[in-house]
Formats: structure tokens, C-alpha cells, sequence
């Protein structure tokens, strides 16, 4: 059943059947199949699982009974999804594998009581989701925590970012893996013995984010590394970043200075007013994109910079298809109303027009498309940046649906209009796009 696949995938299988792996590769990389033959072997060869269960975004769900065939593997699905008779449903079925969303994951683990837990290897798909851990976990990580101490499945974590935002992530995903045994069994103490403030409000004391403490680095990685199978293969794939300039109106640097050092703005009537650190980084980003938060409840369009530019672009391309990513929900109503056959691939129908090839203009929400959407790439080579994201995760896995495995061999074109308020994100995506594999790649 090992045929066909890369050397990568064989040996993730492989230590997946002896021991509990987080399994970090690009997207389109293939980690999906590595989850199924990593099922196979478990359910019919070495017979050491009853039942397979796997975790993954809605979008996801389907994708696990469609590729199975693909790779001549004849196993039997059922889909958690859906309302409380459905999923209760499916987990009456006797299949080998129960797939079930991210969002109905606590309720699966709610009403299958212990006694009656048969799923002996548990596959959580985009696993960068179980960052946070700890009394104020994720409901996911709560979840796959109760699952580890009553049950202790075999658990197989994937992700197309190891690494996404910081060390201080790593605690969770870690101690799901071994209980605590390497980095100890609460985050405080993880902190003290690794970490230090990075980012404080200097009013209240709030730590915003956490940094290695220096030399800490060498003691942390050793402890962690055989819980981690990091894997870049060359998929032969290119992708080029192409930066354009955006110059903003005097008056909004103006206001973007004063928010910088008064965390306050005025613009017209509108007043704009940061009660921390972390929202004067949102209202700079949102100026610099063009229409911001204020005061009253509402948005204050301040520039139209960046739509200009984009405006230019889609003329030079001349009618081949695009991809705009947004963030904020206003820029949505701001793309539609300046572009209005543009079509937003957030929705089921959006996304099927647009896998069909009927789509020349998409505009697409990182944080609703980014993961597990496959089938833009035979359509697509370029995409706009028109509000960049401060998560590298984001980032890499948005580009990442239309540079994968099925495309031509045209490289794809990632445009990212640069605003003066762009530049540290732009900055920070780099440094942490270096630090990804840096621990778990030899």
C-alpha cells in the first residue's frame, strides 16, 4: 500500500505506528495520504486500532473519503456533520474512519462516553488550531486533552506550519503529545523556565506575546525533537512575491503618526481612539488599508490608495483570473462596490463557481479559506495581498492554494501592495517564514 509515495510520507507512517508525531509539511505536500495509510496500517495490518477518528476543518471532511481511492485504500467513512440526529448517525455507523469537523469535535467527545471510545488513533488535522493550552485552551485543545488522559489514543498532529507564530505555541500541541514529560505540566512553568516577556503594555503589565530567554533555544529544541517530522519536499513549485509601493495621502500619515505616538486619530468628524498597544497595531493596519474603526460604532473610509492600485492591476492583467484577499468585513463591501462581478469564495457557492473556472475575480477571507481548499490552483497564478495578515500561518497556507501540487508550470504571482503602515508586518512575516523548519529540519 506504500506505493507511490514520497520517502517523507513512508517514514512518517512508519514512526506514526510506534509513537505520537506531530508532522509538519507544506501544504499539497501530501499529509492527507500519510493520515490514511497511517489508518490502514493501524486498522488492517498491524491491527492496533479499532477505529480511526480524524479532525479537520469543514471544508476538510469530505477530501479524506475522496482521496482514499486514489491510493487503493478500501476504507469506510462516515462524516460527523451536520445536526445532533446526523452525527449521532454517523457515530452508529460501522465504519473504519469517523470524520469529524473542528466545531463538532467537543460535542463527539462530550457524548461518547469512555467505556464506549473505540477510536485507538486520533488524527488532527491542522493542528496549528491547538496552539493555546492550559486553563484558557482552545476549545479543541480541551477537548484532545480529555481525550489523551482518559483514553490515550495514538495521536498523529498535522500541520502546514510547525512553528506559526512563536516558542510559547509549542507548549500546547507538546503536552498532548507526552502529557508534560519534556516541557512540563503547566504553561506558567514552561514560561519560567523558558520564556520572557516580549511585548508588555507598559500601563497595566499585560504580556501581550512571550520570547525565548537568551540561550534557551539549545535546551528547548533537543527536548522536543522527536515528537516532530518536518518535511519540505521539492514539489517542483514556484511562487514569486511581487511588492508595488503604496503612497498615502499627507493628511492620513498625518493621523497615522498621532495614532502611532497618542493612540488617538481624528479624520474629518470621525474621532479614533486605541485603548492599548495590541488596537493601535489593528487601527494602523486598517488606515494603512484605507477605511478604519472609529468611535461611533461605524467605519471612516480614509483613502481609496489601494484600491487605485489594484484597480491598475487588474487592467494590466488584462482578464486573467485573480485572487484578492481581504481581512476586515468592510473591505469586503469596499472590493464589491469597486469591483462588483468580483465574487467572494468564503461561500460554498463562491468557492464551487470558482473551482469550476467560472470565477475571474475571487476575493477570498484568509481566516475562512485558508486551510484545506484544494482546486483553485488549475485556475488561478495570481493573488493580491490587499489587507496582509500578521499570522505567517495565514499567510503561507493562503498562497499555498493555488501554489500545490495539479497546477501548470506557469509561477504564480503573489502582488502585496506595501503601505508605509505594511512594512513591520511585512517584516515579520519574513522572520517568521525563517524560523519555521529552523528546529525541526536537519
Amino acid at each position: 500500500m506504500l506505493l507511490n509515495l514520497r520517502a517523507f510520507q513512508k517514514e512518517a507512517i512508519g514512526i506514526v505506528a510506534q509513537r505520537n508525531l506531530y508532522l509538519a509539511a507544506k501544504p499539497g505536500a501530501g499529509k492527507t495520504a500519510v493520515a490514511l495509510h497511517a489508518a490502514w496500517e493501524a486498522l488492517y495490518e498491524r491491527f492496533t486500532a479499532r477505529r480511526v477518528l480524524v479532525v479537520a476543518p469543514m471544508r476538510v471532511v469530505p477530501q479524506y473519503e475522496e482521496q482514499a481511492p486514489q491510493w487503493g485504500l478500501s476504507l469506510t467513512f462516515s462524516q460527523c456533520l451536520g445536526n445532533e440526529t446526523h452525527r449521532r448517525a454517523a457515530l452508529a455507523q460501522n465504519t473504519d474512519v469517523l470524520v469529524v469537523s473542528h466545531d463538532h469535535f467537543p460535542w463527539l467527545v462530550k457524548n461518547v462516553p469512555a467505556k464506549q471510545w473505540n477510536f485507538d488513533l486520533v488524527v488532527f488535522d491542522e493542528a496549528s488550531r491547538l496552539r493555546k493550552g492550559g486553563r484558557a485552551g482552545s476549545v479543541g485543545w480541551k477537548a484532545m486533552n480529555a481525550i489523551r488522559k482518559k483514553m490515550a489514543p495514538r495521536m498523529l498532529l498535522m500541520s502546514g506550519s510547525p512553528r506559526p507564530g512563536t516558542a510559547h505555541e509549542l507548549y500546547a500541541p507538546v503536552y498532548l503529545l507526552d502529557g508534560g514529560e519534556r516541557l512540563g505540566h503547566t504553561l506558567t512553568g514552561f514560561r519560567a523556565r523558558f520564556l520572557e516577556p516580549n511585548k508588555v503594555d507598559r500601563h497595566t503589565g499585560r504580556v501581550f506575546s512571550w520570547k525565548l530567554r537568551q540561550g534557551a533555544e539549545e535546551q528547548l529544541y533537543p527536548l522536543i525533537a522527536d515528537l516532530f517530522y518536518a518535511a519540505s519536499p521539492d514539489l517542483g513549485l514556484k511562487f514569486v512575491e511581487v511588492d508595488r509601493p503604496v503612497v498615502l495621502p499627507e493628511q492620513v500619515m498625518e493621523q497615522i503618526q498621532r495614532m502611532r505616538s497618542e493612540m488617538v486619530a481624528d479624520f474629518i468628524e470621525d474621532e479614533i481612539t486605541a485603548g492599548s498597544l495590541g488596537v493601535v497595531s489593528g487601527k494602523l493596519h486598517q488606515m494603512g488599508n484605507g477605511e478604519v474603526f472609529n468611535d461611533h460604532g461605524g467605519t471612516t473610509v480614509m483613502h481609496d490608495r489601494k484600491i487605485e492600485d489594484l484597480k491598475a492591476l487588474v487592467e494590466d492583467l488584462e482578464g486573467e483570473p485573480l485572487i484578492t484577499v481581504y481581512w476586515y468585513t468592510h473591505e469586503l463591501a469596499r472590493l464589491k462596490a469597486a469591483f462588483p462581478d468580483a465574487v467572494d469564495i468564503t461561500t460554498k457557492k463562491g468557492l464551487a463557481a470558482a473551482k469550476r473556472g467560472e470565477v475571474q475575480h475571487a476575493l477570498l477571507q484568509p481566516g475562512s479559506a485558508a486551510h484545506g481548499v484544494d482546486g483553485l490552483q488549475q485556475h488561478f497564478s495570481a493573488m493580491y495581498w490587499y489587507s496582509l495578515p500578521h499570522s505567517y500561518e495565514l499567510y503561507d497556507q493562503t498562497i499555498k492554494r493555488i501554489v500545490r501540487s495539479g497546477r501548470g508550470a506557469e509561477t504564480v504571482r503573489v502582488f502585496r501592495p506595501i503601505a508605509p503602515t505594511d512594512v513591520r508586518i511585512r517584516e515579520a512575516l519574513v522572520r517568521k517564514q525563517q524560523e519555521q523548519f529552523y528546529a525541526f529540519i536537519s
